[in-house]
């Protein structure tokens, strides 16, 4: 059986009449009548019942409309949802990302994104910038969003997002009163909280470079993986801790953010995807990203 079979079945017993069923499909009706024939032939039933003034359905004839009807159903669901993923338009991604990416910029991509694009199951991965190469090493991932800078041979990288760093302060201590913009000269006795450099090497160092730029470097008292986690760290007054400006989104009544005088680095966030990836959900995404949330991003900085 094939699928002409079905179509010119499902012809024939919409019209009821041969003759009109050929004109549909556009072919003679000798070949149709032979086709239904065959259909029958493999079946070993009747489909139709036919005398010279009429053509009926039979009772097997009814019930093979209706499963015929769902299996077209079934092969147009399946050549749309292949078009789809051929698209870029249906499938699944699996996203990582780091650090300050999850307050601010990472929901309205994905907002934006599932608003465009529904049908894609995305599978959301939370890892440091190192871990993210190393799991694209083993193709555990599709896209990272990842701290630049970042070098990598086998990977595609471009600059999603900048922003300023600020610095972050318990309340209790001695500059949170002050207004303005804090100089990181001020700063040069303080205990700082930091994430380890093998987590993410280019945040580290831009920290390293704003301090050794005012004069002087950090004393580190802590570290932490999870910039919340410095946050905490900072309000139970262990230090303090220069962060992305985005880590404003989280709220704590025992600390205060100021921005920073002098402030020539920036935290930039890159999106990264394998230079070998083929599939069409990844470029989609990768598109969706440089005319929609590139722009915007850079608009925001031209206003900050």
């Amino acid at each position: 059986m094939e699928l002409r079979h079905l179509r010119y079945f499902i012809a024939v017993a919409e019209e009821l009449h041969f003759g009109r069923a050929a004109i549909r499909l556009q072919i003679s009706q000798p070949p149709l009548s032979q086709q239904i024939k065959q259909l029958e032939t493999e079946l070993g039933l009747l489909l139709f019942s036919r005398t010279r003034q009429r053509v009926d359905l039979t009772a097997a004839g009814k019930s093979f409309l209706k499963n015929a009807y769902s299996i077209m159903n079934l092969i147009d669901q399946a050549c749309e949802e292949a078009k789809r993923v051929d698209r870029g338009e249906s499938g699944q991604l699996i996203l990582a990302f780091t650090g300050a990416i999850a307050f601010d910029l990472l929901p309205t991509i994905l907002r934006a994104y599932q608003e465009v694009y529904p049908n894609i199951s995305i599978i959301l991965k939370q890892m440091t910038t190192a871990e993210q190469i190393k799991s694209f090493q083993k193709n555990a991932i599709h896209v990272g969003l990842v701290v630049m800078p970042v070098t990598s041979e086998s990977l595609n990288i471009e600059l999603l997002h900048e922003e300023p760093f600020i610095v972050v302060l318990p309340k209790t201590h001695h500059l949170a009163q002050q207004k303005g913009k804090i100089n990181l000269a001020n700063l040069v006795n303080e205990r700082f909280i930091m994430t380890p450099r093998n987590s993410g090497e280019g945040y580290y160092d831009s920290i390293i470079s704003l301090c050794q730029s005012a004069g002087f470097s950090p004393k580190k008292t802590q570290e932490a993986e999870e910039l919340h986690t410095v946050v905490s760290f900072v309000a139970s007054g262990m230090g303090i801790a220069i962060l992305p400006s985005s880590i404003q989104f989280v709220k704590n009544d025992d600390i205060v953010y100021f921005p920073l005088q002098h402030n020539f680095q920036t935290y930039n966030t890159g999106v990264a995807w394998s230079k070998t990836e083929v599939s069409p959900v990844v470029h989609s995404f990768i598109s969706f990203l440089r005319e929609s949330i590139i722009p915007d991003c850079s608009r925001q900085i031209l206003i900050n």
